[in-house]
């Protein structure tokens, strides 16, 4: 029987069954959106952070020397928890034309007196690497099989140091 000015009474239940198969994958794409979000902002958040931890150890030549200081500006540049940060410097001899020499000063060698000699027509480079960790864990787990619960992100930022 159809009304008029509404709907037949056989039809009014349908919505609900409608709803009731249509919000799980809903719910779903919502935790999948969300989540994807998250960890957009949780990669974001680690480049700047890494690059704030080699930003301050490429302003000098002491500074470089310094991971630890390194490291701990990379984790406060950042208001997540549970970052990990490692920082490393290298210190290598270029020719005046831009390419590398495999021969001296070693790499990481930036303290002998053979690191601050690099042969004829060439110069010394150093360079400062600052990687930041955090592992990602979704807001619900356990809800797709097959599907990582948890992802460990990793960014690095490398500055040349300013001599």
């Amino acid at each position: 029987m159809v009304k008029i000015f509404g709907t037949a009474r056989s039809e009014q239940g349908s919505a609900v069954v409608e709803l009731a198969v249509a919000l799980p994958v809903l719910i779903l794409i919502l935790a999948a959106t969300i989540d994807f979000s998250r960890v957009f902002h949780m990669a974001i958040a680690l480049q700047d952070a890494a690059r704030a931890g080699a930003q301050w150890g490429a302003a000098s030549t002491t500074n470089s020397g310094n991971t630890a200081t390194m490291q701990t500006t990379a984790t406060n540049a950042t208001n997540l928890t549970g970052v990990v940060a490692s920082a490393s410097r290298l210190c290598q001899c270029a020719s005046n034309t831009g390419t590398f020499s495999s021969t001296t000063p070693t790499a990481n060698d930036c303290t002998t007196a053979e690191a601050t000699a690099c042969p004829s027509g060439g110069h010394r480079v150093v360079t400062v690497t600052v990687t930041t960790t955090k592992t990602f864990t979704t807001i619900f787990t356990g809800i797709l099989p097959g599907v990582a619960q948890t992802t460990t992100l990793t960014r690095s930022a490398t500055q040349r140091v300013m001599q």
